[in-house]
């Protein structure tokens, strides 16, 4: 008789040929992506962080402070500071060293002002002698 077509033993083959071909293919794709996903890691920690960027940090960490933990009167007017180290030692914040000089660890506040029901933070940051933020004040640290 005159078979036309696969028989069982064809058809087994091309599918383990598929098959073989999907794994491989997805193993390369998964090398790609992994090394894509150290390359944006790479580059994000390679950033250059600015002074700006640190005391948006240190008032992000004074607001997320306050969310936590103040229950003021909306009526009074308020004006207190919250302190780099004590931010830190609540870990609401991690190490800020100098952008420019990792050997040298920032200091700062944030001044906390509440006018009624306006809030508003005013991050001061001091870096060494290398960076500090206009009407730091020493004494309040």
């Amino acid at each position: 008789m005159n078979q036309k077509g696969f028989g069982i033993k064809e058809f087994v083959i091309v599918i383990s040929v598929i098959f073989i071909a999907m794994i491989i293919i997805m193993s390369l794709y998964q090398g790609v992506v992994s090394d894509e996903k150290e390359t944006k890691k790479a580059t994000k920690t390679e950033e250059k962080l600015t002074y700006q960027d640190l005391e948006q940090e240190l008032k992000k960490a004074a607001e997320r402070y306050q969310n936590d933990n103040y229950s003021g009167n909306a009526l009074d007017t308020e004006v207190w500071s919250l302190s780099y180290s004590m931010l830190k030692e609540e870990k609401y914040l991690d190490k800020l060293t100098d952008p420019n000089d990792k050997k040298v660890e920032c200091t700062g506040y944030v001044e906390f002002i509440q006018d009624k029901a306006k809030i508003s933070y005013k991050p001061f940051l001091k870096c060494g002698s290398n960076y500090e933020t206009e009407g730091y004040d020493s004494n309040i640290n």
